[in-house]
């Protein structure tokens, strides 16, 4: 058999990167996560989806604090139930927080814990993501010492900044959506490291890409630019046959549309109820000039309009005749809207829609919330204040301008400077498949912007443009360490 070439070059791996970055990474994510009182992120309603999914379910001590389960408090311990194993082994589509959490049931049934603690699934996620990162941090293929300890200090000041370890402690799919990112990252900087195309680096960007795919429903706007950006693996290969080239491609991606559209069918019969009803009445109606003729664009009846201005979180007896989840509104509402009617009232009223632009940009940049951020055992009251290290996201929503501008610009520029960049490189395969990975995080950063809005209206935004602000940070990142690296060896070039 002819030994397979090489289709990209070998660069040399960095011998410090694991130890320049590994170590204080542990020594942060420990301070932040587990150095008492432990934070964490409460329940806002969100849990009891994932528990029956998951095998979890509430404590007795829960649930004779009703209070306490909500908003205001962090709840650690929960009673260990079988999960369905169709699930387990992926023949019912469920989100991927289901593997990390059972296997920190696994840790904890065979330490001898009466109950599932969360602590043990943040120990989960820390390794989880502080491999990640130290992977793409390593198949970058960065051999210049400077830039290297450059890109380790932004990497450890910027993705460990404790606004994002925090929802460790939960049973959120915020820490799935973001590791399974970096580990599709990373798998796709392997291809470009390594050189290899064989199924041996093919397979891991498969699984990472149902990984991050299936983490959460909103993820599924990202299912085009990851088939893209696997379309261009198995064609890098020489002269492939074209049976091999079909199964390579058209079998992955069955596997995530199976799991995309399984996944987000799932949390539309759920969660997607609570959702719609506020993309029309906190999102359309909310600052309407004229909500009867908007009802009547979206095919609803325009006595909807008595609940203009409302979430779906509301005390039912604040609402006039439309309840969520009620009978009438299942009838009158639910089974009469559909996200198509969302995207085309927006597209048929741009000036609506760049309105809504301007509200998520005012309220993107921030990752921190006003969740309760600690048990009620080590904090008798409720607080939603967290600043251990806190430095970059305190920076980044207080300093940066967080203006549909501001962000256009930022996305613009990138993309500019590596498109020339890409043009210089048209003998580099490597740099060129390291750039298309570059705009495909873009894309999909792009493409979660709009989607709070349109689909959840004015509610929750902060929280719904968490990913879009992990890319953002990402992108800080990159941009930083390019300016750093060409000034830098610029500089030295001329006194050499």
């Amino acid at each position: 058999m002819a030994k397979q070439m090489n289709m990209y070059p070998m660069n040399p791996s960095n011998k410090l990167t694991p130890w320049i970055f590994l170590i204080p990474a542990f020594i942060l994510t420990a301070y932040v996560l587990f150095m008492p009182p432990r934070p964490g992120v409460a329940d806002q309603g969100d849990f009891q989806r994932i528990m029956d999914i998951a095998g979890l379910a509430e404590t007795e001590h829960s649930l004779a604090d009703p209070n306490s389960q909500f908003y205001y408090y962090v709840k650690a311990e929960y009673r260990m139930e079988p999960a369905n194993p169709l699930r387990l082994l992926g023949i019912i589509p469920s989100p991927s927080l289901i593997y990390p959490i059972t296997l920190a049931k696994s840790i904890c049934k065979i330490s001898g814990m009466t109950f599932f603690n969360t602590a043990v699934l943040a120990i989960v996620y820390s390794a989880m993501y502080i491999t990640s990162i130290w992977l793409c941090l390593k198949w970058l293929g960065i051999d210049r010492t400077p830039a290297l300890f450059f890109l380790v200090l932004l990497a450890l000041i910027v993705l460990l900044d404790g606004n994002y370890l925090i929802w460790f402690n939960s049973l959120y799919g915020e820490p799935v959506m973001i590791i399974g990112l970096l580990y599709f990252i990373a798998s796709v900087l392997y291809v470009a490291y390594s050189g290899k195309t064989g199924v041996r680096v093919y397979l891991p960007v498969i699984l990472s890409s149902l990984f991050f795919i299936s983490s959460k429903a909103q993820c599924i706007t990202a299912l085009p630019f990851i088939v893209i950006m696997i379309s261009r693996i198995p064609s890098e290969r020489k002269n492939p046959h074209f049976l091999l080239k079909g199964i390579q491609f058209f079998l992955p991606i069955g596997l995530l549309l199976f799991y995309a559209f399984g996944v987000y069918s799932q949390h539309s019969k759920t969660g997607g109820v609570d959702t719609k009803y506020n993309s029309v009445f906190y999102g359309i109606l909310k600052n309407t000039d004229n909500p009867i003729k908007d009802l009547e664009m979206l095919g609803l009846s325009e006595d909807l309009a008595v609940e203009a201005g409302k979430h779906a979180y509301l005390p039912p007896d604040e609402y006039v005749k439309y309840v969520p989840w009620s009978e009438i509104t299942e009838e009158e509402f639910n089974q009469k809207i559909s996200n198509f009617k969302l995207i085309r009232f927006y597209l048929l009223n741009p000036r609506r829609l760049l309105e809504g632009m301007k509200y998520t940009a005012s309220q993107s940049l921030q990752t921190g919330t006003f969740l309760g951020k600690y048990t009620k055992a080590d904090l008798g009251e409720y607080t939603y204040d967290f600043t251990r290290f806190t430095f970059w996201s305190g920076f980044r929503s207080t300093v940066l301008p967080g203006t549909l501008w501001f962000i256009t610009l930022f996305y613009l520029v990138i993309f500019i400077v590596s498109g020339i960049e890409y043009k210089k490189k048209q003998e580099d395969k490597a740099s060129r498949l390291r750039i298309e990975l570059l705009w495909v995080i873009m894309a999909i950063g792009i493409f979660q912007f709009p989607m709070p809005y349109v689909g959840n209206g004015e509610a929750d935004t902060a929280k719904q443009l968490f990913l879009f602000n992990f890319i953002f940070d990402i992108l800080i990142i990159i941009t930083c360490t390019w300016v750093f690296n060409k000034l830098f060896f610029f500089k030295a070039d001329r006194w050499t």
